[in-house]
């Protein structure tokens, strides 16, 4: 449904109530539709599954190790930020790069690596390069930044 505005506003692009706008063409057409609850099928049942096990690893993960993380991160934040001015965003969190890494290490080898149902001692027993921080960005899964071979914390703490 093609809507119009009054007072000034010529579009408006979000969800009210009951119904959602969208803008099209730099503000020149605005539609509105009835919002709808979309259905939830398999494929979101399987990425909860791994959102969840991927949280559980790092919360579970050495504190050193997520200090690793954090500290890279930071350091990620510093060095690689993009030049140019359209292309800025938010810097990945210490928690999204080991999401990330480990998004990497699963397409590197999905048929050992199913993230619903791996566990630290898995990521230890497959020789994972996400064990330690620095493995991560020699296998390619971080960017390099200063400094990275001094993270060598293992996710696992091993007495």
């Amino acid at each position: 449904m093609k809507v119009s505005f009054e007072n000034g506003v010529s579009t408006y692009s979000g969800k009210y109530k009951e119904v959602v706008y969208q803008t099209w063409f730099r503000g020149r057409l605005c539609y509105a539709r009835k919002y709808a609850y979309p259905v939830l099928g398999v494929t979101h049942q399987e990425m909860r599954e791994i959102a969840l096990n991927l949280n559980t690893l790092y919360l579970d993960a050495d504190s050193r190790y997520v200090s690793d993380l954090k500290a890279y991160a930071e350091k990620n934040k510093r060095e690689n930020l993009p030049k140019v001015t359209l292309e800025l965003h938010k810097m990945p969190s210490s928690k999204a790069l080991f999401i990330h890494c480990m998004w990497d290490w699963y397409k590197s080898d999905p048929t050992h690596v199913d993230l619903k149902t791996v566990t630290l001692s898995d990521i230890v027993t497959l020789d994972s390069p996400v064990q330690t921080v620095a493995k991560c960005v020699n296998a390619g899964y971080l960017k390099r930044v200063t400094g990275y071979a001094d993270y060598t914390h293992p996710i696992v703490d091993t007495p």
